[in-house]
């Protein structure tokens, strides 16, 4: 019976962070994303100064999920969302509508494309 409760209790713990961890980005994901949205609207209309706000508030919450994704996720994906992160910034500071636009579906696709990724899968785990 001892050996058994040795494999089950460590399995159980890993599928358990596991599926925490893909909670965690999923959730963490969907927020930035409906953000990115309210700020493709503002950048639609031309309201560079609400853009500017939002893109700071943005930028905030990722900085803070930022963190945690580092312990989760691949940091090449990482990077990847800060030079995203950083064109859109300067998009919206030089009121480039089309540029931003651009920029800001490729930062959607990208943040969306992780939980994905990081599903607790065999293909993933593989």
């Amino acid at each position: 019976m001892k050996p058994i409760l040795i494999i089950i209790i460590p399995l159980a713990l890993f599928i358990g962070f596991g599926l925490f961890a893909e909670h965690y980005i999923y959730s963490s994901a969907s927020e930035i994303t409906n953000q990115i949205e309210e700020l493709q609207a503002q950048v639609n209309n031309e309201d560079w100064t609400k853009a500017s706000k939002t893109i700071g508030h943005i930028s905030d919450n990722w900085t803070r999920t930022r963190k945690r994704w580092n312990i989760y996720i691949d940091h090449m994906e990482v990077d990847r969302i800060d030079t995203s992160f950083t064109k859109v910034e300067k998009w919206i500071e030089l009121e480039e509508k089309k540029d931003c636009l651009v920029e800001l579906a490729a930062l959607k696709q990208t943040i969306l494309h992780i939980p994905e990724n990081e599903k607790l899968m065999i293909p993933n785990i593989l």
